[in-house]
């Protein structure tokens, strides 16, 4: 069986998106299907090198780039740089497959990136059969929230919301979801999102966000790293942008009683990092700030093991790998209400109730649980 994947992110260790694209690549490598993948350097520029080393015989590579000044000039436009990019991007594709390959090529075509519900592909005038995912996005966002917002970010917003309705008046996008013969969603509020006869093809995906422990050192974290007795660890990894929501887990941490010790570890990168470093720096907050880079996701098990809270307060009802890996690792987490996190969710964990309240009242609920979570650790230390 010939089978065509499109992923235009596709690399381990560079957040969900990326690892969405290497996991489908991997599914099917080990359905023992002939692959030919396609790719792109944008988002990972040692991607040939880490195909090469997995060793995938079956796996044939083509990368398909826009020369880099392209890449440059898309993505300098301030905040729709990178959804230009991709959806550009879907058209080289097509000019390259109609020279490389005949219509009809392949037995299956899957095009495989995160929210790739907003943008076309025609890999399936190379395949006889087309599925489009696994595909999240599309969540609601509470309004109320953006009042946290730089002015920025408020603008990005409202550009998100009007671009996802006139996605769907693309007649390419458009196109595209009827020629799809199955649609994987991650969430339903990604199968809402979309129109009603593409909503008829979709497959829910609950799982499309499992973690394999062998991705991990989890046992030898575990005989190396201790927690400290007497501070109460926060931690969060992803990419710094405003509606992840972390500015709620400042401002509460702004809210503690000043005999509350704690430290809190953001290890990301984004648009966001300064507007959170300026908001730390004023209100003297113990947060450190750590390059994502430079620790591979196999190691994120020494810094899951070494916290004692993981928070995800998303504001788009959109779940990541992120909190999943770290109950994976056994820690407790804090998450939003809406956050699309409820099948992961266990009795330890803390789930913040926004209905009907105002962003402060929000932000002080999350400080009240922290230093609760903060006391219960001064009790165990005593009683030990």
């Amino acid at each position: 069986m010939k089978t065509v994947i499109s992923a235009f992110c596709c690399t381990e260790n560079r957040g969900s998106e990326n690892e969405l694209g290497w996991r489908c690549l991997c599914s099917h490598v080990d359905q023992g299907e002939d692959i030919y993948l396609l790719t792109n350097t944008f988002s990972d520029p040692d991607i040939v090198k880490k195909i090469n080393a997995k060793g995938f015989k079956q796996v044939e590579l083509h990368i398909v780039d826009f020369p880099r000044i392209v890449y440059v000039a898309l993505t300098s436009i301030p905040g729709m740089g990178y959804q230009l990019v991709a959806y550009a991007w879907e058209f080289l594709l097509f000019f390259y497959m109609f020279r490389r390959f005949g219509r009809k090529h392949f037995d299956l075509a899957v095009r495989s990136t995160y929210g790739s519900y907003r943008w076309p592909s025609f890999l399936w005038c190379f395949s006889k059969e087309f599925q489009m995912g696994p595909i999240s996005g599309g969540g609601r966002f509470p309004s109320r929230f953006k009042s946290f917002f730089s002015p920025r970010a408020r603008l990005r917003e409202i550009g998100r919301l009007v671009f996802q309705r006139l996605t769907f008046l693309d007649p390419f996008v458009l196109l595209t979801l009827r020629q799809a013969s199955v649609i994987h969603v991650g969430n339903q509020a990604t199968q809402d999102i979309l129109p009603r006869f593409a909503q008829e093809k979709c497959q829910l995906q609950p799982d499309f966000l499992a973690v394999n422990p062998a991705d991990f050192r989890i046992e030898e974290a575990r005989r190396t790293v201790t927690l400290e007795p007497n501070c109460l660890k926060l931690f969060y990894t992803g990419k710094l942008l405003e509606w992840k929501g972390l500015i709620l887990i400042l401002r509460a941490l702004a809210k503690l009683p000043l005999d509350v010790n704690y430290s809190f570890t953001v290890m990301g990168a984004g648009p966001a990092r300064g507007f959170y470093q300026e908001y730390v720096e004023q209100h003297n907050l113990n947060v450190k700030f750590v390059d994502p880079k430079r620790v591979p996701r196999s190691d994120l098990s020494f810094y899951y093991l070494s916290h004692d809270l993981f928070v995800f307060p998303t504001l788009h009802c959109e779940a990541g790998f992120a909190p999943v890996e770290a109950k994976l690792h056994g820690m407790r987490l804090l998450t939003l209400d809406f956050s699309g996190l409820d099948f992961a969710l266990q009795s330890e964990d803390i789930r913040i109730d926004t209905q009907g309240k105002e962003p402060e009242a929000v932000v002080t609920a999350i400080a009240q649980e922290i230093e609760n979570l903060y006391d219960r650790l001064k009790c165990r230390i005593i009683s030990a």
